[in-house]
């Protein structure tokens, strides 16, 4: 069977650019690689540096935190240094507010008992004068009925004499006796109102002292000291966990030897699908290296070792530049 020298041809073409294309291919999956590599470098990097520029303001924050905690305290300290100076100042001031209104109330307090002391004894004068204008009364009165007693019997005793001349003496006397009886009730009423009046004025007095006694007010004491401010302890501080950078994906690389074996691969195909057992009605290499007319060349132009000289006569080019006989 003859093999057709177009078909041979086109196949040794396809062989070749299939080797060429798989060395192409593997060519642009080196370089697809290489890009990948670049981009996962350039992308881990990105990553070292956000997990560096977040460390650094984490631990700025962090330091940020801390003077701010320190300023706050130190100006919470300073206000309730002054607040406690301003309260110190107005204990002060209410402890010798409260001392001028004991002295005050003291005073007042004795002054009004003295008041009290006067006003009893302007009582008891009052009421030991007129006990004694009613016993002077008493005394006057009685000296009139004595007087009177005895300017009666007189009289009668100058009159008749006899019974009623002593019948006389004795009404007279009897009526003395009455007046003076009435003298002497007067006067033992005025000295029991006498002595009711200098109790009531007694009372009165004890009265007026218990109140004074009850609104009195209690010596006062020093006022415990305000507690002078202290600084809150220092907090325990935790330093910010420092931040690991994150792994880039990997580079996606593509085998290169693939396309290079899938090239090979077709190209074996393509040869396989040749008769390299018959040959074609062209010239063909000889074992003399000469070409001679008749002789036949294999499809893939190969040279077939026969000749130790190159010689050609009377051969020809094919269609595929092979040379075949005539």
């Amino acid at each position: 069977m003859a093999i057709d020298p177009v078909s041979a041809t086109f196949a040794g073409i396809s062989a070749v650019a299939s080797i060429f294309g798989g060395i192409s291919g593997s060519q642009q999956a080196s370089q697809q690689n290489a890009r990948a590599e670049e981009n996962a470098q350039k992308q881990q990097k990105l990553l070292n540096e956000q997990a560096k520029l977040q460390n650094e303001y984490n631990k700025k924050a962090f330091e940020a935190q801390k003077e701010n905690y320190r300023k706050q305290a130190e100006y919470n300290f300073q206000t309730a240094v002054q607040k406690w100076q301003y309260d110190t100042t107005v204990r002060a001031l209410s402890e010798k507010v409260d001392a001028q209104k004991y002295l005050l109330n003291a005073q007042n307090s004795q002054k009004q008992l003295t008041f009290n002391d006067i006003a009893e004894a302007q009582g008891q004068t009052r009421r030991q004068g007129a006990l004694e204008d009613a016993a002077a009364e008493y005394a006057f009165n009685r000296q009139d009925l004595l007087v009177a007693a005895l300017q009666a019997e007189g009289k009668a005793m100058l009159g008749q004499a006899g019974g009623s001349m002593v019948k006389r003496i004795q009404s007279d006397k009897a009526q003395i006796g009455r007046d003076l009886a009435v003298l002497d009730a007067s006067l033992t009423g005025e000295l029991k109102a006498s002595n009711l009046e200098s109790f009531d004025i007694s009372l009165g007095k004890y009265s007026a002292d218990a109140r004074v006694e009850a609104a009195r007010m209690l010596r006062p004491e020093r006022l415990p000291d305000i507690p002078t401010p202290m600084k809150p302890p220092e907090p325990t501080w935790v330093e910010p966990m420092k931040i690991i950078p994150g792994m880039a994906a990997p580079a996606q690389q593509q085998n290169v030897f693939a396309p290079l074996v899938s090239g090979i691969g077709s190209a074996a195909g393509s040869l396989a699908s040749i008769d390299w057992s018959s040959p074609n009605s062209g010239g063909k290499f000889t074992s003399s290296n000469s070409f001679s007319q008749g002789g036949g060349g294999n499809t893939a132009g190969y040279l077939t070792p026969q000749t130790s000289q190159f010689d050609f006569s009377g051969g020809s080019f094919n269609t595929r530049g092979l040379f075949g006989g005539n």
